[in-house]
């Protein structure tokens, strides 16, 4: 009897161990298959900054954007004040006019253009008077002299006498101050202006002898 029992014992044991097999082989594969996830997986695209970096192009854009001209320089007179009026001339003037040593332009006034415009501005005292003469000569860049001269128009009577148009071209203006005569000729701007000029004669004097010791 006991000899069966072990049998049939024996016989049930197998089956009881059946289920956890199964069990184990299922935990097996289902890990395999895990594994095989991870590894398989495709790592993620890289998004680092290179699609913003400047390419050759926008680099050959920005530099041929256009660069600012540079605006054209006066020409210098290069002439001293005793050559603009040679002391020959000085002494034929009427009325009689000497140097003035301390002259100064006013800020803001037809002389101080001048001397800014790389030209030389020199100052004449009447005796009789005491009045100034102040006498400027500049060779601007040609944009501002045409505008000069334009102004000239605008403000100012043409006056033929102090040369030939268009080679020479003269404009006088007076107020209650004083009066004011230009001359524009082979790029140069002259200006004379004084309390004495009341008409454009006044100033003729000076005018000629100044454009005749300018540089042909």
């Amino acid at each position: 009897m006991r000899s069966s029992r072990l049998r049939r014992l024996e016989r049930r044991a197998p089956l009881r161990s059946r289920p956890t097999r199964v069990a184990v082989a299922a935990v097996l594969a289902a890990s395999a298959l895990l594994l095989a996830g991870c590894q398989g997986s495709p790592a993620p695209a890289a998004t680092g900054g290179a699609s913003h970096r400047p390419t050759a192009s926008s680099s050959a854009t920005a530099s041929a954007r256009p660069t600012t001209t540079p605006k054209p320089n006066p020409t210098p007179v290069g002439m001293t004040c005793d050559q603009l009026l040679t002391s020959d001339q000085l002494s034929a003037v009427v009325p009689k006019i000497t140097p003035a040593s301390d002259f100064t332009p006013e800020k803001g006034s037809d002389a101080a253009k001048a001397v800014a415009y790389a030209g030389v501005a020199c100052g004449f005292t009447n005796p009789s008077t005491g009045h100034t003469v102040a006498l400027s000569v500049a060779r601007p860049a040609a944009d501002d002299l045409t505008a000069l001269n334009n102004t000239a128009i605008r403000s100012s009577k043409v006056v033929p006498t102090y040369g030939v148009p268009p080679k020479v071209m003269g404009y006088f203006n007076a107020d209650s101050s004083s009066g004011v005569a230009q001359a524009f000729s082979g790029g140069y701007w002259i200006v004379a202006e004084s309390k004495d000029y009341h008409e454009p004669g006044d100033a003729g004097q000076v005018i000629a002898d100044v454009l005749s010791n300018l540089p042909g």
